[in-house]
């Protein structure tokens, strides 16, 4: 299956935690932090008609609350895409370029993953993110350094956000294997 837009994974988090309208789910984007995501119709709407094209949402019925709208849910293939979403190997390419995704990821992972595999993910962002910053610490110290101050300072300021990342990966995995009794090395 092709990859899908981060929206269209949100959606499907989303419902399967509980079924919703359109509309409930645009107040999620515009109250949450997942404000990220756009609350617009125009890109709520036809993410939701892609997922039901697709097979992966459903109506589950009637909500009452507005004439015709509809609660959605996900399919068994909804739930199954969600799954691989969030057990999908992390690269670099996901630290250099979408670490917020590899986070919204992690945010739906206790309600569809086992403790073991939400301890891979953060094994394996950590080790992914440590790997990413030792490459960006490598090219700061290389001869071709940014053109201006800004573009080290900024460079910089990269470098620290992913050894917070890393950091916090280290953290949360070893609070997670607390809370579950993982005993792995």
């Amino acid at each position: 299956m092709a990859r899908r837009p981060p929206l269209e994974y949100a959606l499907l988090g989303l419902l399967a935690g509980q079924p919703m309208t359109g509309y409930g789910l645009r107040r999620v984007f515009a109250s949450t932090p997942m404000g990220v995501f756009s609350d617009s119709p125009g890109s709520i709407y036809p993410a939701l008609a892609r997922l039901e094209r697709d097979g992966l949402i459903r109506s589950a019925g009637q909500s009452g609350a507005r004439r015709g709208s509809r609660l959605l849910e996900p399919t068994r293939a909804g739930l199954a895409a969600l799954r691989r979403w969030l057990s999908a190997e992390i690269t670099r390419d996901d630290v250099a370029r979408r670490i917020d995704e590899l986070l919204l990821r992690f945010a739906f992972m206790d309600r569809h993953l086992d403790p073991v595999s939400v301890d891979r993910f953060l094994g394996g962002l950590a080790a992914t993110v440590s790997a990413y910053v030792n490459e960006l610490r490598a090219y700061a110290g290389s001869a071709g350094e940014p053109p201006s101050s800004t573009g080290r300072l900024a460079l910089g300021h990269g470098i620290a956000a992913c050894r917070a990342t890393a950091q916090w990966a280290r953290r949360a995995r070893a609070e997670w294997r607390k809370s579950h009794g993982l005993d792995l090395p």
